[in-house]
Parts: C-alpha cells; structure tokens; sequence
C-alpha cells in the first residue's frame, strides 16, 4: 500500500501507562511509515550499527554469570530483553544526562528481580518511534526531544486495572513455554490473585493516579488517543493519527491498515501480550470483574478526577446482587482479606507474575539494593541473595564498561576530519575487540565483525 506521504523530519514520541493502547499506537505508527529524517546524524548512525553487539555483550554475559550458579535451562530471561534497549524505558530523574532501562531474569525455584541498567540518554535515538511507559512530564522538558511530534495513549484506568490482572508478563511466558507448554486457564487465576490481593491492586491504582497527575499537567503537549477510541472506531481514528504525522490516509486504507495489526500479538518474542480467545472489540469488560471494594480503592486514589477530565464516566458502585459468578468469589475473598492463589500452586507462577514494576511501594516484602552509577537491582524476590550480591557488583562493572564504549563512539564523531574519525573507530574496535568478543565466543566475535565492517561501508 502507498500512503500519500508529507512525513515531518521529526521523530515520533510515544508515551503511555501499560495496558492503554500503547503498543497498538506504536504499531499504527510504524505502518506509516519512517519519517525521512536525514538518518540522524552520522555520529548517532555509528552508535545505533553498533548497539547489537552491546546488547548481545551483556546478554552473554549475564547467562553466563548465572550459568555459574543455575543450569542454563531454569534461566528465565525473554529475548524481549536481549537488545541493550530492550525492555522498559525511560528518561532518569536522577542523572539528567541517563536512560533507564529496565529487564526481568528469573530462576526457575529461586525467584526474581528487575534490573535497571543507564545509558546515555541520547541511545534512545535509535529507535525511530521513541516510546516510553514513564515519566510524560519529562519528555516535554528535555531539550533533546523538543522537535519530536508527541503521541500519548489512555485507556479509562478501570479498564487498565482489568487488563492488567489479565496479564501474563514476560518471563512468566517464557516459564510457561519451556515448563508448561501452555497457559491453559492460567489468566483467570491470575486475576484471582491479583484482584484478591487488595495491597497489590492498591499499588497498582497508586501507580495509575500518580502517571495521570503528571500527565495531565503536560496533555496538551501531546496528540492524545484513547485506546477505545482505536478500538471503536479504528479506520477513523488512525485516520487522525496520520494526519499528525503528515500522511494521507483514506478510510479504506485506514480500514487495511487496521485489518493487518489488530488482534495480533504486537510486541515480538513476548508472545504472551495479547490474550488470545478473547471477545474482540469489547471496552467495557472490566464491569464482570471489578468489585465495589475495587471502585472504592480507585475513588480513594482520586481517579474520579481523571476519568471526568479525559471524558470517561464517572465511578458508580455496582448493585451487588447483579455480581457474576467471578465478582462474587474475589468480592469474598477481599471480606476476608484472603488472597486467592488456587490453580497457582507453583510457587513459581506466584513470583514471576507478580506485578513488579507498574505499582508503587506497597508491604509486600522485596529485596532493594542501592542505585549505583550505571545499574540497580530495582526489586528482588530472590532466595539466593549471596549470588544476587555478587550478580550487582559485576553487573555495574559490566555496565560502565559498556557506557564507556558508548561514550567514545560518540567522541570520535566529534572529528571534523573524515580520515581521523574512522582512525579513531578502528582503534575502538581494536581496543575493545577481546572483551566485546567474550574470548572464545564465535558467535559474538562474528557479530562484532560485522557491524564494524558494516560502520565503515554505510559511513565512509
């Protein structure tokens, strides 16, 4: 299909709480097409050839470092997570000059922990949509990211609670696929357990008020679509997603568009997003599975406010005697202040699963380590804490080595000679070649071999 096409040389900045139509736009947005920006620059060209061999460096070594302790096969770490920028990430409010990105390893009986790793903020560039669960505010204020064209999602946040007690994570999926084979009836137990768990959704609804507070400060900054919106009325809605990106759409070509992204999983090796066999089109599912007691939680967090200010109804208590079946049980399970966990007896389908990073504090009981320069061990529910401290400290070693590297590809660019700047990238890739290359991994040495050959080719 060919769009009639005047795309900005800007890039796209996506921002969206989890559960809202995020990836869906993201998606929307990458059918339109690459907007004809003039390659970055050559200098960010250099970084983004060689951003794989970073992300399969630290891949190799943390399965490595692990495989010491684990057999390889109880290692839990999603593919989704193997690109350096892969995972979670967002603008740093501690450094000003970082990104953070999160990731997600477990160990089959032992447990799990998120990971912060930091990198120079400007390696976000190497995605032509920028996107990001966190922080809108400080989208808005970083110079760096003033001349991208602003997308932002919502979903009304009854709907994302729903959704998100549905959800399968994606180390969980990867523990299901090698342990299980299939996920069955898991996604109902899983809401048992998380909609019964009320310091768990209290977490949750905190996490959704506080994004919102921020958000609504900076909304008209951004091209806002809600999630059920696209869902109700897609040819018409990606229509005017178009348009703020300079393209030309017809209602057909909208409606094809549509045909070729919905009702698919839209966020590669995590298989386990999108819920299949689900009623497609539906916005309103969430009144069958929510309870007063939840309703009660989200007017206490003020999401009243927000759902008036973004055009959605108002919170009504529900008649309790029109309770499904699934109501009745998690009602009477939070009376009771029992957390529902049959059907979950593997305790690993407990720790993996738990929602880990889209919550704020609550009393559930995680190993913290401190912030370092270019890491942090963010939440651990992890028994083996000895190998957990040891992981920490090679973790940020591994990190400032690569930020280094980062950080003299960068440098070099800064040549005005031609002829020295690719001196100086030969010396790099001489200079770091034994350690990048994991001495006698063929593999990574290819890689390595490759995106350098392919750094002088596209640049001199």
């Amino acid at each position: 299909m060919v769009y009639k096409v005047s795309l900005s040389s800007a890039k796209s900045l996506v921002v969206g709480a989890p559960r809202t139509g995020f990836a869906l736009l993201l998606n929307i947005l990458g059918e339109l097409g690459r907007p004809s920006y003039q390659a970055d620059d050559k200098v960010q060209r250099s970084v983004n050839i060689l951003m794989p061999v970073l992300g399969e460096y630290l891949y190799t070594k943390i399965i490595n470092f692990l495989s010491e302790t684990y057999s390889e096969s109880d290692i839990i770490y999603n593919q989704t997570f193997r690109q350096l920028l892969g995972g979670p990430r967002w603008l740093d409010d501690v450094n000003r000059e970082q990104a953070c990105v999160r990731k997600y390893i477990g160990i089959k009986d032992v447990g799990d922990f998120t990971l912060l790793i930091y990198l120079p903020k400007k390696t976000l560039h190497y995605h032509d949509r920028i996107h990001s669960h966190y922080a809108p505010a400080r989208w808005v204020a970083t110079p760096e990211f003033a001349d991208c064209i602003r997308f932002a999602t919502i979903r009304n946040p009854l709907g994302a609670l729903y959704s998100a007690a549905f959800s399968i994570n994606a180390i969980t999926g990867e523990y299901i696929d090698r342990f299980m084979g299939d996920e069955g009836g898991l996604r109902e137990k899983f809401a048992q357990f998380r909609l019964s768990d009320a310091k768990m959704v209290d977490g949750l609804i905190s996490h959704a008020s506080g994004y919102l507070k921020e958000f609504s400060t900076v909304q008209d900054a951004f091209n806002l679509f809600r999630w059920e919106d696209i869902i109700q009325n897609p040819a018409s809605t990606i229509v005017d997603i178009a348009k703020c990106r300079g393209v030309t759409l017809s209602a057909n070509e909208a409606q094809q568009l549509w045909d070729k992204i919905s009702y698919k999983n839209l966020t590669g090796k995590h298989q386990y997003n999108f819920r299949k066999n689900k009623q497609m089109g539906r916005v309103d599912d969430w009144r069958c599975f929510l309870t007063n007691e939840h309703l009660e939680q989200m007017k206490e967090h003020g999401i009243d406010h927000y759902l008036t200010e973004f055009g959605y109804d108002p919170i009504t208590l529900f008649d309790e005697r029109d309770y499904t079946p699934f109501q009745k049980k998690i009602s009477a399970a939070l009376k009771k202040g029992r957390v529902l966990t049959e059907g979950l007896e593997d305790r690993n389908l407990q720790v993996f699963n738990w929602n880990k990073s889209n919550i704020t504090t609550t009393d559930h009981a995680f190993d913290r380590y401190p912030r370092k320069d270019f890491s942090c061990i963010e939440r651990a529910h992890f028994s083996d804490t000895a190998v957990l401290d040891q992981f920490s400290e090679q973790i940020e070693e591994e990190m400032s080595f690569i930020n280094r590297f980062i950080d003299e590809v960068y440098e070099a660019g800064g040549e005005p000679d031609l002829n020295r700047w690719k001196a100086r990238l030969a010396h790099i890739q001489n200079e770091y070649r034994e350690r990048l290359t994991v001495s006698n991994d063929k593999a990574l040495a290819d890689i390595y071999t490759q995106r350098f050959n392919l750094l002088f080719d596209a640049l001199f």
